[in-house]
């Protein structure tokens, strides 16, 4: 009755609700999905969606089955990894994963440490969003992976505002804190100030997005203050919204990592109650960890252990490090 590939077929429905959202995040066309959960309310006997032109819900049974296929796919993911152990695959192997900003400033590094150390290992390495790199964990494509998440913005929601994957247990061992900093022209009156409070931003129009708007909008309303925050530039680059402050259009916000792409001419500053990207490594949560898994975070944890984030910096090219030693005090 139950096909596996259609009970996870039937979890990106219900995460995306709909069959478009589903056949885009699976690389099938829509009415490839719509065939196969047809295929399985045939086989179940019950209706599992409520279908309208706004996209598609859950039933009452829909839910109850959707819930029973998490577990299992869970628990087959679970299988693969235990049976890959005793076999001893996992064992020479290393499948890693990092976001961009953080693969430029450590974890390619990190990966070629790990390379060098280990000449014999079958390793590949996975550029992604913290949400597509967790989803690829839990479907045993990945061993481990680095990802941020912020306190409004959990690692497993994707740009849009939906859950990228099911709710299966991860282990992280956190890194550093990553700033947000303003980023502004250099000759703007604000760029004199080695510091800025977000009283002094309030009447500029700052560009934000994904994912760290809604820290912004919460320590403007803590503060009891109402800026001009816009939200026309949708892009999850930072390069279309520095592009936007370079035209004098407005300000914005960037992560301390993220530096190296700062644009020349423009600046970053401090920003008091600015976002912050929590770094950490994620790792399924199961008993078993290669010594592949345990030595790769062995090195992630040594070369950011005693490392700060600069608060303010002038434009800088893509080959400099924004990583700097932590001094005592």
């Amino acid at each position: 009755m139950f096909d596996v590939r259609r009970l996870e077929t039937l979890l990106e429905v219900a995460r995306t609700g709909s069959f478009a959202g589903a056949a885009e995040a699976l690389h099938f066309t829509p009415s490839a999905v719509s065939q196969q959960m047809s295929a399985l309310e045939r086989a179940t006997g019950v209706l599992l969606f409520d279908r309208s032109a706004r996209g598609v819900e859950l039933t009452r049974a829909g839910v109850a089955l959707r819930d029973h296929a998490e577990a299992v796919v869970a628990r087959l993911a679970e299988a693969e990894v235990e049976l890959e152990a005793i076999g001893g695959m996992a064992e020479s192997r290393l499948r890693f994963g990092s976001f961009s900003s953080a693969t430029g400033a450590f974890a390619g590094r990190a990966f070629r440490i790990f390379a060098d150390r280990f000449p014999e290992a079958d390793i590949c390495f996975v550029d992604g969003e913290p949400f597509e790199t967790l989803k690829a964990i839990g479907d045993n494509e990945l061993d481990l992976a680095v990802i941020f998440e912020l306190d409004e913005w959990p690692a497993r929601i994707d740009y849009r505002g939906l859950s990228a994957t099911t709710d299966f247990p991860v282990d992280s061992i956190p890194l550093f804190d990553d700033p947000y900093l303003l980023v502004l022209p250099e000759d703007h009156p604000l760029a004199a100030n080695g510091s800025l409070t977000l009283e002094e931003t309030e009447g500029e129009r700052i560009f934000v997005a994904p994912p760290w708007h809604r820290d912004l909008e919460k320590a403007y309303g803590a503060a009891g203050l109402e800026p001009k925050l816009d939200f026309s530039c949708r892009g999850t680059g930072f390069e279309a919204l520095q592009s936007f402050v370079s035209a004098g259009n407005g300000l914005t916000l960037m992560p301390s990592l993220a530096l190296g792409w700062l644009r020349l001419g423009l600046t970053a500053r401090h920003l008091e109650g600015a976002p912050v990207r929590h770094v950490k490594t994620a790792a399924p949560a199961r008993g078993h960890r290669s010594s592949g898994t345990l030595s790769m975070i062995e090195i992630l944890v040594s070369l950011t252990e005693g490392l700060a984030i600069s608060g303010a910096t002038s434009a800088m090219g893509s080959s400099e490090s924004i990583l700097e030693p932590s001094t005592p005090g």
